[in-house]
C-alpha cells in the first residue's frame, strides 16, 4: 500500500463539483455563514485525513479500493495514489453510495 506524504491532499474535478453542490445546498437551506462554517469542516477532515490516511479502513470490494470516512452526513470517498490522500467523491449518507462507487467502475 502506498504512504501518503502527512498532509498532502487532492480533490478530483468529481470531488470539487461534489463539494461546490453541498456549499450550494447548504446556502438555499441555512444562512450563508453556517453553509460557509460547513465546507469549511469539509477542509478540517481533508487535512485530517492527510495527516492520518488509514483513519477509515480500506475497502477492497470496490476497484480501486476506497476509503470512506463519515463527517455530519457527509461520506469522505477517497484512497492513497502517488504519494498522496485523493478525495474521489463527496457522497451524502442517504445516497446509494454503494451504487454509485459500482457504477464509477464500470
Amino acid at each position: 500500500m502506498a504512504q501518503a506524504e502527512a498532509g498532502v491532499y487532492r480533490l478530483t474535478p468529481r470531488a470539487l463539483s461534489d463539494l461546490e453542490e453541498i456549499w450550494r445546498y447548504s446556502a438555499e437551506n441555512w444562512p450563508i455563514a453556517q453553509a460557509d462554517l460547513h465546507v469549511d469542516g469539509l477542509a478540517q477532515v481533508f487535512a485530517m485525513i492527510a495527516a492520518m490516511p488509514g483513519l477509515a479502513r480500506e475497502r477492497p470490494e470496490f476497484i480501486p479500493p476506497v476509503r470512506i470516512h463519515a463527517h455530519e452526513g457527509q461520506l469522505v470517498i477517497y484512497r492513497l495514489a502517488e504519494g498522496q490522500v485523493v478525495i474521489l467523491r463527496l457522497l451524502g449518507a442517504r445516497q446509494d453510495w454503494r451504487a454509485i462507487l459500482a457504477a464509477a467502475e464500470s
